[in-house]
C-alpha cells in the first residue's frame, strides 16, 4: 500500500473495508437482514419500489446540477466513480460520448451497461493518467468513508481530472431531521440493510476537505427532503413543495440528500 493510501486516521484497516463493500455488494437481499430487520421490511415499512423511487428525485437534481455546470455542453471524457451496477449511466449519458466507471465489485462492474467503459479497481489505484477526465460524478459514496477519511479519494480525482474540471458529489446530510429516527434504527437493527459503517455526515465537513484538497467554485444545495422509505404519494408531495427550497441556505443542509459542485483549478 503506496503513502497515498495512508492517511486513514488509522481508525480502519483499508483492505478490510474494501472487502466488507465487495461482501455486501454480493450478498442477497436476506443476508444483508437479521430477524428483526426482516420484520421491519414488511411491506407495510419498506419495499424495494418506494426505496427506488426516492433515489430518482435526487438523482435528477444531479443530472441537472451537471447541466449547470456544464452549461450544456457535451464532456469529452466522464467518470462515474464509483458506478457500481451502472444504475447512474442514465442520468449522465447525454453528457459524453465516452462515460468510464470504476467500482471494487466484480459483480457490479458485470451489470453496468455495455456502453459504459467499466471496469474492476480501487479508486486509489485507479491508473488513469493525470488530467485524464473532463467530468468525475460520485454518487453516494464518501459516506461510507466516513473512518476512513475524504482526502486521498479527492487527491486522486483532482489528480486525473483535467484543469477547469468538474467533480459532482451526492451525499446524505447529518442534519436531515428524520435521522433522530433512522440512525438508532440502524445501529439496531439496520433495516435498510446498509453497510455496517456507513451513515450520512455533516455538509460543511465535505466543503472543507474540498478546498483542502484545492477544488475551487465549490456549491452545495439539496437534492431530496424525502427519504427511501417514504409511501410514493407523500415522496412526491415531499419532492414537489421543497423543490423551490433546495438551494436556500441554511435550509439545504437539512436536507436528505446533498449535491456538491467543485472545480478543479487552471482552466
Amino acid at each position: 500500500m503506496d503513502m497515498l493510501r495512508k492517511p486513514f486516521g488509522n481508525t480502519v484497516d483499508y483492505d478490510k473495508k474494501k472487502q466488507m463493500e465487495i461482501d455486501w455488494y454480493e450478498k442477497g437481499d436476506a443476508e444483508k437482514k437479521g430477524f428483526v430487520a426482516r420484520i421491519l421490511h414488511w411491506k407495510i415499512f419498506y419495499s424495494p419500489g418506494r426505496n427506488s423511487f426516492n433515489y430518482i428525485f435526487p438523482k435528477i437534481q444531479m443530472k441537472e446540477m451537471l447541466e449547470s455546470e456544464l452549461k450544456y455542453a457535451k464532456a469529452g471524457k466522464l467518470l462515474i466513480a464509483p458506478c457500481g451496477s451502472g444504475d447512474d449511466y442514465k442520468y449522465v449519458q447525454s453528457f459524453s460520448d465516452n462515460i468510464y466507471g470504476m467500482d471494487l465489485s466484480p459483480a457490479a462492474i458485470r451489470s453496468c451497461p455495455e456502453e459504459m467503459k467499466a471496469r474492476e479497481g480501487d479508486i486509489l489505484s485507479s491508473g488513469y493518467p493525470e488530467n485524464y477526465f473532463d467530468v468525475i460524478v460520485s454518487p453516494l459514496f464518501f459516506h461510507h468513508l466516513i473512518k476512513i477519511g475524504f482526502e486521498p479519494f479527492l487527491d486522486e480525482f483532482i489528480r486525473i481530472l483535467k484543469p477547469g474540471g468538474k467533480l459532482v458529489i451526492l451525499e446524505p446530510s447529518l442534519w436531515y431531521p428524520l435521522n433522530l429516527v433512522t440512525r438508532p434504527l440502524k445501529k439496531l437493527f439496520n433495516p435498510y440493510g446498509e453497510v455496517e459503517d456507513e451513515g450520512p455526515f455533516h455538509p460543511g465537513h465535505m466543503i472543507r476537505k474540498l478546498k483542502e484538497a484545492g477544488f475551487k467554485n465549490i456549491k452545495m444545495q439539496g437534492a431530496s427532503f424525502s427519504h427511501c422509505s417514504f409511501y410514493v404519494p407523500l415522496a412526491r408531495f415531499v419532492n414537489f413543495v421543497t423543490r423551490p427550497i433546495l438551494k436556500i441556505w441554511p435550509i439545504d443542509y437539512f436536507a436528505w440528500m446533498v449535491l456538491f459542485a467543485a472545480e478543479k483549478g487552471g482552466g
